[in-house]
C-alpha cells in the first residue's frame, strides 16, 4: 500500500498499520527548525533543503524541518554552537571556522593553502570528522552533513597581483586564520559576520571581501567593488548538526534515515558548490566584475601570502596538539593515495 493511501486511512487504520510497518504515524510527526546565517539561495541553504527533501524521501513527514534561513531566529553561525547544544533550536547548518573560540579544531578548513581543490576539501573532511563529531558529541549534538564553500578569492578594487595591491587593504575576514594571515600580509583586515558585511562597506568601512565567487554573487559585490582575484585561499566547511536529546527521542528508523542520508548530502553539496563557481564568474563578470584567474597571479604573490601564513599554520597545530597533527596526517596519506 503507498503512501498516498495510506493518508486516506482513519486515524485508527493509520495507527494499526504504522505499528505493522514501523513508520510513525502523522499524529506522530516531529517538527524541528534549521537555522542558518545565510540564505535559501546561498550554497548552505541549498544544502540544508536538500537534505529535507532527502528525509522527506526516506521518511515521508515523519520529522518536518523547517529551513529557517537568513537568521530568521536571530542566530548568526558563531551561535549556532551553544543554541543547538542547548535546544534552543533543533538543527543548523553552520560555517565551521565561526566556531573556532570552542575549539581550535574547528579551524582547520580555513587554514590557507592547505585544501584548494574540491578533491582535497572531501579528503579533509574524512580525515577529521571523527574528531569534530566527538567534539559535538561531547556537547550534546550529532553531527551529520558537510558543504564545502568555493574556494575563497579576494573582492576588491583592484586585482591583488602584487604584495603592494594588499598593503593597508580594509579587507573582510570571516575568521581568526584570515585576519591573521592578511595582518602578516601588511592588509588591515577585520572579522566581520555575514549579516553586517554589506552595511561595512557601504559606510567604508571596508574596501575588499574575503570571500568565494559564490558570495560575490550572493552581495552583488559589484556594487562596491571591481574585481575579483582567484586565489584558491581556502574552502571553510559548513556542518549540519542536530540537538542529541531531539535526535535520540525520533524513532530508530527516523534516525537511520537521518544517519543514512549523509553520504548522499555530501555528494549533493561537494558537485553542487563545483558547479556554482564557474556559475558566480558568470553572473560576476555580466555584471562588470574582472575576475584574475589564478594562473594570471604570479607565482611571487602565493609565494608571499604562504609565507604570511606559516605562522598561522604553526599556531594552529600548537593549539590542537596531537589531534592536529594526527588529522593532517591522515589528509596527507589520503592525498599521495
Amino acid at each position: 500500500m503507498n503512501l498516498t493511501r495510506r493518508r486516506m486511512l482513519g486515524t485508527t487504520a493509520v495507527a494499526s498499520l504504522a505499528t505493522l510497518v514501523g513508520r510513525p504515524t502523522m499524529a506522530q510527526s516531529v517538527r524541528w527548525d534549521m537555522a542558518d546565517e545565510y540564505g535559501a539561495q546561498a550554497l548552505s541553504g541549498q544544502a540544508a533543503n536538500f537534505f529535507i527533501a532527502e528525509l522527506q524521501r526516506r521518511i515521508g513527514d515523519a520529522v518536518q524541518i523547517t529551513y529557517q534561513g537568513g537568521g530568521a531566529l536571530g542566530y548568526k553561525s558563531a551561535d549556532h554552537f551553544d543554541a543547538v547544544s542547548s535546544g534552543a533550536v533543533q538543527a543548523a547548518v553552520t560555517l565551521l571556522t565561526q566556531l573556532g573560540g570552542i575549539d581550535p579544531l574547528f579551524n582547520l578548513s580555513s587554514l590557507p593553502f592547505i585544501a584548494n581543490s574540491p578533491e582535497d576539501a572531501y579528503k579533509l573532511w574524512q580525515a577529521a570528522r571523527a574528531e569534530y563529531a566527538k567534539v559535538f558529541e561531547e556537547n550534546g549534538m550529532v553531527l551529520l552533513w558537510a558543504m564545502p564553500n568555493p574556494p575563497s578569492g579576494v573582492n576588491a578594487p583592484v586585482p591583488i597581483t602584487t604584495r603592494e595591491s594588499l598593503a593597508g587593504l580594509r579587507i573582510r575576514t570571516y575568521d581568526v586564520n584570515g585576519t591573521k594571515t592578511l595582518i602578516n600580509a601588511g592588509a588591515a583586515p577585520l572579522q566581520i559576520a555575514w549579516a553586517d558585511l554589506i552595511p561595512q562597506l557601504s559606510t567604508g568601512g571596508i574596501n575588499a571581501v574575503l570571500t568565494s565567487a559564490d558570495g560575490a554573487k550572493q552581495l552583488s559585490l559589484w556594487d562596491y567593488v571591481t574585481d575579483f582575484t582567484e586565489l584558491n585561499y581556502a574552502m571553510g566547511l559548513f556542518v549540519c548538526h542536530v540537538n542529541k536529546d531531539e535526535f535520540d527521542a525520533l524513532p530508530e528508523e527516523v534516525r537511520a534515515a537521518m544517519l543514512d542520508s549523509v553520504e548522499s548530502c555530501d555528494l549533493f553539496n561537494w558537485e553542487n558548490m563545483v558547479a556554482s563557481i564557474e556559475a558566480a564568474y558568470s553572473v560576476m563578470r555580466e555584471n562588470g566584475m574582472t575576475i584574475t584567474m589564478d594562473d594570471e597571479v604570479p607565482a611571487e604573490v602565493f609565494a608571499f601570502l604562504r609565507e604570511a601564513s606559516a605562522p598561522v599554520h604553526e599556531e594552529w597545530l600548537a593549539q590542537t596538539g596531537d589531534r592536529g597533527a594526527v588529522i593532517l596526517e591522515a589528509y596527507e596519506a589520503s592525498r599521495s593515495s
